[in-house]
């Protein structure tokens, strides 16, 4: 059983990312996002599982990989999910992963990852932390079971103090919700003083499950969103997207905001490139190389 994949296994036709690999130390995620698009293809996906075999199976994984390649973990969950702050499977992958030098981003909205800062400063790591709002009662109706947003400014600002290169994910832009230009230009200029310096940003893309629970938990967005999504937007690759130029508009205010902070910015999976202004979209260009792999022979780039 093979635990690292290469990134993308849809081709999705949007994707703008560079090459690279993805690794999940869990089945599902226990933060329970109203947005969450893992409910459509993991079944009881807000039940995290670990994966059983995970850190022999690494071990075997590592060896097979291009160590130029980064991993970018969690792709389809998040590697802080709840149950890891008991079972910590998370640190004992990074320790598996991290001493032999190969390239890491952590994807997380959890302020756990500080648990694991030693680990992670020393290696060739960066971080990427998700906030949608400042608004703490807001984040509690949309991301229930993840920290509160000012215990995850707190952890950027811890990471960046230590010499961790992070990135903002702002993600999704969910209209009504947050996508006001006062609310994104507050926590990005937050997150600058926290010390990030890049931002990828997303626009709300529901599957017919998400979009349920978002509407059920803000039920005076249900008209806005149906409206937006289903009459004026369009249906691509299983998900509803906003229509190209509300898109794009969201997107350009994004990055306006972010540029005046001196950060770089990129947008996931919505088509638009030419508004990118750093090397990669999903912070991977942020890694830093503190350890060189060494003793790795006979990987190849295939899946």
């Amino acid at each position: 059983m093979r635990f690292i994949h290469r990134f993308d296994p849809w081709r999705g036709k949007l994707c703008t990312c560079p090459l690279k690999y993805t690794l999940d130390p869990y089945t599902g995620c226990g933060h329970r996002c109203r947005y969450c698009y893992i409910t459509s293809y993991i079944r009881d996906g807000f039940n995290p599982r670990p994966k059983a075999g995970l850190i022999e199976g690494l071990k075997k994984d590592l060896v097979k990989l291009n160590p130029e390649i980064p991993i970018s973990i969690s792709n389809s969950s998040d590697p802080y999910t709840p149950p890891d702050e008991e079972l910590e499977l998370t640190r004992k992958a990074l320790e598996v992963i991290l001493p032999r030098g190969f390239k890491v981003l952590l994807v997380t909205k959890s302020s756990l990852v500080l648990r694991d800062l030693k680990l992670i400063a020393r290696g060739n790591c960066s971080v990427s932390m998700t906030i949608t709002t400042l608004d703490e009662v807001k984040a509690k109706r949309m991301e229930p079971r993840a920290p509160p947003p000012s215990q995850r400014l707190k952890a950027l600002a811890t990471l960046t103090s230590e010499g961790v290169p992070c990135s903002l994910r702002l993600d999704p832009i969910v209209p009504g919700y947050n996508s006001g230009e006062d609310e994104l230009k507050t926590i990005i200029k937050e997150a600058a003083k926290a010390g990030v310096e890049h931002v990828v940003t997303s626009t709300f893309k529901p599957r017919p499950d998400g979009f349920k629970r978002v509407v059920s938990a803000f039920p005076e967005l249900k008209q806005l969103l149906r409206r937006l999504y289903y009459e004026e937007g369009r249906r691509i690759s299983g998900a509803r997207y906003l229509a190209d130029e509300k898109r794009r508009e969201l997107l350009k205010m994004v990055k306006e905001l972010a540029e005046a902070e001196g950060l770089t910015f990129a947008a996931c999976r919505e088509g638009f490139p030419e508004l990118h202004s750093a090397p990669s979209c999903d912070g991977t260009h942020l890694i830093p190389i503190r350890i060189r792999v060494a003793g790795l022979t006979g990987w190849s780039t295939g899946s």
